[in-house]
């Protein structure tokens, strides 16, 4: 469904990113019937796995997964608000010199672990990329909530 297109500079701004930023595995486990049941809906839909597929090769705007994945712009922005919701891609806001702001998404869902288990039924690990910034700030985000 998502063409394979290769964006100049992909390749280099991959290294320099992994120079600056160590990136973490987090293991996010899921409980409830409701979340286990996101987590299968979202992953179940074609659309959402075509932009994660696209957005695990480098980060990608809104209008770029439009033309790669060729859906419409509309369908595009509903999966992205889904897959942010649940973690599953990351989004970073640029502003161009013109004043003009727009935001490129990236997947960070690492992997998906399903188990089920006699006693508790479906056991449910989704474990996803972060860096250092962003585990500091959830960290932080956490502590402050307890």
């Amino acid at each position: 469904m998502c063409a394979n297109k290769v964006r100049k500079g992909d390749f280099l701004g991959q290294q320099i990113r992994s120079l600056f930023y160590t990136t973490v595995i987090v293991t996010l486990h899921v409980s409830s019937d409701h979340a286990a049941t996101e987590v299968f809906s979202v992953l179940d839909d074609e659309y959402s796995r075509a932009i994660l597929e696209a957005t695990r090769r480098g980060p990608k705007s809104g209008k770029e997964l439009s033309e790669a994945c060729e859906m419409s712009r509309a369908t595009v922005s509903r999966r992205v608000n889904d897959l942010l919701d649940r973690g599953f891609l990351a989004e970073q806001t640029h502003v161009d010199p013109d004043g003009h702001h727009y935001s490129e998404y990236e997947a960070v869902l690492d992997r998906v672990d399903v188990r089920l288990k006699p006693e508790t039924g479906f056991d449910i690990r989704v474990e996803v990329e972060e860096d250092a910034v962003d585990r500091f700030a959830r960290l932080w985000t956490e502590m402050r909530n307890d």
